[in-house]
């Protein structure tokens, strides 16, 4: 008997295999032969096989179940579920109870096969294993868990091998029900049915345990708020069957719309099919209902009906490079039960959603909902009844595998390590092998599709004319470089991007890089101010330009909308032929300002966002809107404003407009690159000057229609932030800066001012808050520039003031705080005498120089400021006060008071020793030296003290010196008890200049004393030589006497040195050498005289005989 035949007799037990093309099942030895390649990467021996077809084989895999775990899964008497991860373990759930163990040998070279049991923690509801996770940490032998209950209380194990050892910590999800954990780059991400997402991390810091953080989007005051949020700002998503969760993945950073590269994005994926994508601080929603609905269309899968009446059900998601793997289920229930399924391949780069292919796929039966393994050769569909190998062409065949015939079940089924396994309730871990070499190694393709087709982006509609325009025969009319690069990107939107790559390389060689920056940007504008093609009003003759922005639609909101799907293929087309890395600056205005052509780029699409706010709200009535649109097309008639640009509107155009055949709206909204003129004509309309509560209306609708718009537009700018500083915005009277500051100067300052209604004025003035919101943020990049700064100071002073000068405080402070107008913020904690708020402000913007600012403006008023700035903030900032006040010198006495009440006293005394002489009264010198030498005697000396003591007494005598002139000599300089301080030299110089005769020895001898204050000692010599030169010349000469003794006894030359001696003074010292007085200039023509000079030698004689001892006869 031969057994290896599939003829051959078998055992009762063995499996049954069944086939959906009717196929026998073959042999073990041939099934070896057709073994695909892929699965040779998986170092495992081949293990028993348990269900086989031609197709698929499926053997045991890894080391046999624990004996508990083959308990659990026979004699369980409630759902079972179970997981297999990456790490190499496997765990399953039933009850509270969680066991795991290692699938293979090397997963856990050290572990017994036995199972780890865990507890998981208690709850009403059914645990699963979707919320359990092991995983490795850094060095550890052993793996980690998190289980978490429906409820989201989380129980953290640091090691399997310690049931015992864990901690719990509450999410705290306001009854949100949970429904899986997954794992990220740098923690764990756990999700609700409701979409709410909760990043989970280990700390290892004192006891182990974990920190919940529940992610939310970015949001600021009044910011923010745009497609990005969505209904995330307002919470999770409503419990619903379209918003029930379907799945978490995790998928690689990619280039943002800025150039900055992203480090992991979270994917969540509601049953709608709607669709959440986190980047970094950015989150984005997309609606896919309507898109895939098409493709279902386009790819002639949809069921029969309306396409606005299909139902689509997302049913499981997987992630695929840079977007998503979504099975998908549709119908039409109203019109016929059948269901059809398919796989959708979702690219999520720059943050947009894209369908980029989609293929239908035969499910063997429909009973149960199947889930999706994505294998490179071809989809695996499976449930807990079937394993299904389908191909994503009409043209192969599927086989599938019924494991319910066995009385077996698929509890599971994951891709780890590359190698898909199956989870059977008999069998446990099962590996799957492929045998299909015929098939190419590649993603599924919407080309496989019957439509045959491709879908370039979720974006195509009907009514975009640029799909009728054969790119060839632009190619051929085209000379100029717009036109060129317009042929290149109707080949790319196409499909062929060889063709577009060769016109690209022909057209935009590397070296010519500002032709690509100029032709780009004149393409971008071009297609943003197309008239609509399929509107028979727009009827411009001559006009030979390929119009890729022109829309087929006759409604206004659907052309701006065309518009905008082709801005964005023009975007995408940049990206996918690597133009918009190349992009640099270009030059613009009369100014030759360089810019960034992205952001350039960015402007044209902020524009157009505001177009499609605008013609939303006229659309809903919006009031003043019209005389608006009016106005921007009376100009543009007279050639006014509204023809500003390089072109203004044809005259076919002003002909229909005159004739009442487009309205002014057409006019406006079809040129978007002008749509500021229409915010700037909205400023400029004059409220009623003779009914204030009239005029409050009309500046709360102009105020409420600018924030609705700019709010779009700032929405549409934030997600372009890019490398490159954003340009500062155009400045001149007839800029839209301007005159969003008029307006809003204007609704503040005169129409809530005047307003007599409460109500209506706090409306208007929470309205014009968000206006100035808008207007300063439209501002910032004025402060980045030297030579605007002071422009973006002065803006957002005249911005934040009126709110104050209303009573508007807390509102002004908020603004202050955001636009980091820190004067304005110290000014109003001061003037509130809120100094805690203060602090606060200080501690928050410490880096931001906020506490030098506060500084400044306390010690700039006088009295009650300047205390508070000395006793409250330089107390509770003491490092950074003390170096604010040493940095300048007018800041010396604050800094000295604020030693003297801080610090020890010693410690104050060199300063105010500093101060004494730079003191501007004598009375504040003498005052400032008698405090240093008070705190001196008031501490225990130390190394400086003696040498501050010495400064002080000295600076002291001095005083008394200047207080010591003679009265004559202080009227005739002016001197008081208010004059400064005078040095030393200057007060001799007093002395030597005088010609008063009122002068005698005794003053003389002060003026002698005064030059001990000189350090320098050879000018202290000369000045005691010009003292006395002084004296000698206070006498009169004209009479002396012949007789030298009565002369010594008259003159006060004689007097003054017997005067010195008298006194203890060292006349060696003090009296200069005899010839120098002789040879003195000032004494030249005294000393010519034989008989003075005589006189002079003899009392320098008498002198010399007096140091020596000699007594010499003066009588």
């Amino acid at each position: 008997m031969e057994f290896s035949s599939t003829g051959g007799m078998r055992s009762p037990f063995s499996p049954r295999v069944k086939s959906i093309a009717g196929r026998r099942p073959i042999g073990l030895a041939s099934s070896k032969k057709n073994q695909n390649n892929f699965m040779q990467s998986v170092e495992q021996p081949a293990g028993d096989v348990i269900y086989k077809t031609p197709l698929i084989t499926i053997e045991t895999f890894g080391m046999p179940l624990p004996v508990m775990v083959t308990e659990t899964l026979t004699f369980a008497s409630g759902d079972v579920s179970v997981r297999m991860a990456p790490c190499g373990w496997c765990w399953v759930v039933a009850g509270r109870k969680v066991l795991a163990w290692p699938r293979e040998a090397a997963a856990a070279p050290s572990a017994p096969t036995a199972a780890r049991e865990l507890t998981l923690p208690q709850t009403d509801l059914a645990h699963k294993a979707d919320l359990v996770m092991l995983f490795y940490e850094e060095d550890a032998q052993m793996p980690s868990c998190i289980g978490v209950s429906p409820e989201g209380v989380v129980r953290y194990w640091s090691s399997v091998g310690t049931e015992g050892a864990y901690s719990d910590v509450s999410c705290e999800l306001a009854g949100q029900e949970c429904d899986r954990l997954t794992e990220a780059k740098d923690g764990l991400l756990l999700a609700t049915t409701t979409c709410t997402l909760v990043k989970i991390t280990t700390c290892k810091e004192g006891r182990p345990g974990v920190v919940c953080q529940t992610m939310r989007p970015p949001s600021g005051w009044l910011g923010g708020i745009g497609r990005r949020v969505s209904l995330l700002f307002f919470g999770s998503m409503p419990a619903h069957a379209d918003t029930k969760l379907v799945g978490v993945v995790v998928l690689p950073g990619w280039e943002s719309v800025e150039g900055t590269e992203n480090s992991e994005c979270v994917v969540l994926v509601a049953g709608g099919p709607l669709l959440q994508l986190w980047c970094g601080a950015e989150v984005h929603e997309h609606h896919l209902r309507r898109p895939l609905s098409e493709a279902f269309a386009r790819a002639h899968l949809a069921p029969q009906g309306d396409l606005n009446s299909l139902e689509i059900m997302a049913l499981d998601v997987h992630a695929h490079g840079r977007g998503v793997l979504l099975l998908l289920a549709a119908a039409n229930v109203a019109r016929s039960p059948d269901v059809r399924y398919a796989l959708a391949h979702v690219s999520l780069e720059g943050g947009g959603a894209r369908v980029v292919s989609l293929c239908a796929l035969r499910v063997p039966r429909d009973d149960e909902a199947p889930r999706c393994l994505p294998l490179p050769a071809r989809p695996l569909l499976y449930a807990p009844a079937y394993v299904a190998a389908v191909s994503p062409s009409a043209s192969d065949k599927s086989e599938y595998v019924d494991l319910a015939g066995e009385g077996d079940r698929v509890l599971g089924a994951a891709l780890c390590g590359g190698a898909p396994l199956l989870f059977s309730r008999k069998h446990g871990v099962l590996l799957l092998r492929l045998a299909d070499p015929a098939l190419p190694h590649r993603p599924p393709s919407i080309c496989d599709s019957p439509m045959g087709s491709p879908c370039p982006s979720d974006m195509y509609e009907g009514n975009l004319s640029l799909y009728e325009i054969d790119p060839h025969e632009v190619s051929a009319l085209s000379t100029d470089a717009v036109g060129k690069l317009k042929s290149a990107f109707l080949f790319h939107v196409r499909g062929d991007a060889a063709a577009a790559a060769r016109a690209l390389a022909e057209l935009f060689p590397r070296e010519h890089a500002d032709a690509l920056d100029r032709t780009a940007l004149a393409l971008a504008a071009d297609m943003l101010d197309d008239a609509p093609a399929g509107d028979p009003r727009w009827k411009l003759r001559g006009a030979s330009r390929v119009s890729l922005g022109s829309s087929c639609a006759l409604h206004g909101a659907a052309q701006l909308r065309d518009k905008q799907r082709a801005f964005s293929l023009f975007l995408d087309f940049l990206r996918a032929h690597r133009l918009w890395r190349r992009l640099s600056t270009l030059t613009k205005g009369r100014s030759e300002t360089r810019v960034s052509t992205q952001w350039e780029l960015c402007a044209l699409a902020a524009r157009l966002a505001g177009a499609r706010a605008l013609q939303r709200l006229h659309r809903a009535g919006a009031p003043l809107l019209d005389a608006a649109l009016h106005q921007v097309t009376a100009n543009t008639d007279e050639g006014g404003e509204g023809s500003e640009g390089d072109e203004g509107e044809e005259p076919e155009v002003l002909e229909a407009l005159r004739s009442g055949a487009l309205s002014p709206a057409d006019v406006v909204f079809r040129r978007v690159t002008r749509i500021e003129r229409v915010l700037r004509a909205l400023c400029a309309l004059a409220p009623p000057a003779h009914d204030a509560r009239a005029a409050a209306h009309h500046a709360l609708s102009v105020v409420t229609t600018l924030t609705t718009v700019l709010g779009e537009m700032h929405a549409c700018r934030a997600q372009w932030m890019s490398t490159a500083p954003r340009p500062a915005p155009p400045l001149g009277p007839r800029s839209t800066l301007s005159a969003l500051a008029a307006a809003h100067s204007r609704a503040v300052s005169q129409c809530a001012h005047k307003c007599p209604d409460a109500s209506l004025r706090a409306q208007l003035l929470e309205a014009t808050g968000a206006l100035a919101d808008l207007l300063l943020t439209e501002a910032a990049p004025l402060a980045h520039s030297a030579s605007t700064d002071h422009l973006y100071e002065k803006l957002r002073h005249d911005t934040i003031q009126p709110y104050i000068d209303e009573g508007q405080t807390e509102r002004a402070a908020v603004l202050a705080e955001k636009f980091k107008d820190f004067d304005l913020l110290v000014e109003l904690c001061v003037m509130r005498g809120d100094m805690e708020r203060l602090y606060g402000y200080i501690d928050k913007y410490k880096e931001e120089g906020i506490a030098e600012k506060a500084f400044a403006w306390l010690w700039s008023r006088d009295g009650a400021a300047r205390a508070q700035l000395l006793r409250g903030v330089c107390a509770r900032h003491g490092a950074r006060a003390d170096a604010w006040l040493a940095a300048a010198p007018a800041r010396a006495q604050l800094r000295a008071l604020r030693r003297l009440c801080a610090e020890p006293a010693a410690r104050a005394a060199p300063l105010y020793a500093d101060l004494a002489p730079a003191a501007p009264t004598l009375e504040r010198a003498t005052t400032f030296a008698s405090i240093a030498k008070l705190c001196l005697l008031a501490s225990e000396p130390d190394a400086q003290s003696g040498d501050t003591m010495r400064r002080a007494e000295s600076t002291l005598a001095l005083a008394e010196q200047q207080r010591a002139l003679p009265r004559v000599l202080s009227l005739h300089h002016g001197l008081d008890e208010n004059s400064r301080l005078l040095d030393p030299e200057e007060l001799l110089q007093i002395y030597i200049d005088s010609e008063s005769k009122c002068l005698n020895e005794y003053d003389f001898k002060k003026a002698l004393d005064l030059t001990d204050f000189v350090q320098d000692m050879e000018r202290r010599d000369e000045l005691r030589l010009r003292i006395w030169c002084a004296c000698l010349r206070r006498d009169d000469w004209s009479a002396a006497r012949e007789d030298a003794t009565d002369e010594l006894h008259s003159k006060m030359f004689f007097r003054l040195v017997d005067l010195v001696h008298v006194m203890g003074g060292d006349l060696e010292l003090l009296l200069p050498p005899l010839d120098d007085i002789l040879t003195a200039p000032e004494l030249a023509e005294l000393v010519s005289d034989p008989r003075i000079q005589f006189i002079i030698k003899y009392g320098y004689e008498c002198v010399e005989g007096m140091r020596n001892g000699d007594v010499v006869d003066a009588s």
